[in-house]
Parts: C-alpha cells; sequence; structure tokens
C-alpha cells in the first residue's frame, strides 16, 4: 500500500458505506469485492475497493440480492427492470402519503386547526417509519426481507 491515507480499514469503509463491516466481509466471500490485504492480513479499501463497494451497497439499497448484483456487476442488465419497477413503486407510494398528508394539514389548517411541530417536522423525513429487515440464511442465499412502514407502538 502506497499511502495509508487513501485506504480504510473495513470498520471505517463500512461507516462510510453506510454497511456494516460483516456485509463488507459477505461482499468478499461472494468474489463481489477483493479488498487489499495489510502486510499484517488485514483488510484495507483503497478508492476502487470503496467505489466498487459503494456500487454494491447502491444495488443493494435497491431491493437486489446478492445474487442480483453479482449479474448486474458482470455486465447482465436483465434483474434490472423488476427492480426498478419496484423502487418506482416505493417511492410513488411514499409520494402518494406525502400527498395525503399535506392535504390533510391543509384541510385541518382551513378548518382552523393549525399543524402541530411534529405533523410539519414528519414532512421533512417522508418514510420514516420503521423498517425491520434482514437477510435470509441458506437456502435463500441473503435475499433481504423487509417488513416497511412499521409504526412504533408508542
Amino acid at each position: 500500500m502506497n499511502s495509508s491515507a487513501q485506504f480504510l480499514n473495513a470498520s471505517e469503509a463500512a461507516s462510510r458505506l453506510g454497511v456494516s463491516a460483516k456485509a463488507l466481509r459477505l461482499y468478499e466471500q461472494r468474489g463481489l469485492i477483493v479488498p487489499i490485504r495489510s502486510a499484517a492480513g488485514w483488510r484495507a479499501y483503497g478508492p476502487d475497493e470503496m467505489s466498487r463497494a459503494g456500487e454494491i451497497a447502491a444495488l443493494r439499497a435497491l431491493g437486489f440480492s446478492l445474487a442480483q448484483v453479482a449479474r448486474v456487476l458482470e455486465g447482465d442488465s436483465c434483474g434490472l427492470e423488476p427492480a426498478l419497477a419496484a423502487h418506482q413503486a416505493v417511492l410513488e407510494d411514499r409520494l402518494r402519503q406525502l400527498v395525503g398528508t399535506i392535504g390533510n394539514l391543509r384541510d385541518n389548517l382551513a378548518r382552523g386547526k393549525a399543524p402541530t411541530l411534529g405533523e410539519l417536522a414528519r414532512l421533512t423525513a417522508p418514510g420514516s417509519e420503521l423498517t425491520v429487515a434482514f437477510h435470509l440464511p441458506w437456502p435463500w442465499g441473503g435475499e433481504r426481507f423487509a417488513l416497511d412502514r412499521v409504526r412504533p407502538l408508542n
């Protein structure tokens, strides 16, 4: 490694990417990324590895499984259409919710009921409801399972 300032350890790389260090190890196990190894055997992520890991994280955020990510990174775009259609549906649903919320606030305002600060703050953080998600183990091969819009009980 030429300059250690250019390289990040697994924890730093994961933090910058918004993923866990375990996710980076899983990407490596699946052959999606090959981090550089220090003389002591520690994983190090330089600009190229960070760029590749960023692509993987972005595809995962769109809901791609690791198998789908591998195919896309190999140049197979066949799985893109359904994934993009699903992502579009989620965004359109969020937009409908936000438009409905604003409509309700405006209706209440017209009746003399001012919105609370919490209601206004939620407008700037759409989709802030809890999402429960995890990756299914074998035999599902790391497929992502998610329950979206789980509302807090209290």
